[in-house]
């Protein structure tokens, strides 16, 4: 089954498609199977006439390098005070992947892909990739300078604060462990499998501060329970880093 065929089973597909797309980046798409390109998970297998798979992640790729560097270019600009350490340090916190999950969920992207697999999950990493993708597409679609604008009128501008996002936290598990070496203290993670019957968990995390526990937390990955503990954690002893 083609990509064509998939969208032939709605009714009048392309209209309903571009019109959702048109609120969200604001034009009418010259292309539209770029952008549906762009929402087409890999779960639906669906090959071109070459036997490829079609799908997002190459749109996906794309999105990413230039949203980083359009990013990097409306800092270098818009902060000449700042040096390079401080300038890269708020384009990680931009482009996190907390932050473009936040935005893509926003957006309700989820509400426009062909895909096997539920996304509705705010906490989904999908919703950071289709946010991507569709930079990707609109950089195909119109090119560079089109694409400049809906990053900076549409994501940047509508929502990042640089003042809320300047001084939040990239991650709060390096956060711990730089403040514990500092501070002679000894932070340590015991993150374990979980057959659990909550399909969202498969790694539950615990973490100890001096021999003590301090938190719990139950993630889809190991590095989510152990981000999601140590974030738990941070609020647990924020009166010791508020007295730093």
């Amino acid at each position: 089954m083609n990509l064509g065929q998939i969208f032939k089973k709605n009714k009048d597909p392309d209209h309903v498609f571009a019109s959702h797309l048109k609120n969200i980046i604001g034009f009418i798409p010259k292309n539209i199977l770029i952008f549906k390109k762009a929402f087409t998970h890999k779960s639906k297998n669906i090959k071109d006439k070459d036997g490829l798979l079609i799908n997002y992640e190459r749109l996906e790729f794309l999105g990413d390098s230039i949203l980083g560097g359009i990013v990097s270019d409306h800092l270098f600009f818009n902060y000449p005070n700042f040096h390079e350490g401080d300038l890269t340090k708020l384009r990680s916190k931009i482009v996190s992947r907390e932050s473009l999950n936040n935005i893509g969920y926003s957006l309700k992207l989820y509400k426009l892909i062909e895909s096997s697999h539920k996304t509705e999950s705010p906490n989904d990493d999908i919703h950071g990739n289709l946010l991507e993708s569709l930079i990707g597409a609109v950089y195909v679609d119109t090119g560079f300078e089109i694409c400049k604008k809906f990053i900076l009128n549409k994501i940047i501008d509508y929502y990042i604060n640089f003042d809320t996002i300047n001084s939040s936290i990239i991650s709060y598990k390096g956060t711990l462990i730089e403040w514990s070496q500092k501070n002679k203290c000894k932070i340590l993670f015991k993150t374990t499998k979980d057959n659990g019957l909550n399909p969202n968990i498969n790694f539950s995390s615990t973490l100890f501060l001096d021999n003590k526990q301090i938190a719990k937390a139950g993630e889809v990955s190991k590095k989510k329970a152990e981000e999601k503990v140590a974030k738990r954690a941070y609020n647990a002893l924020k009166f010791k880093f508020s007295n730093e």
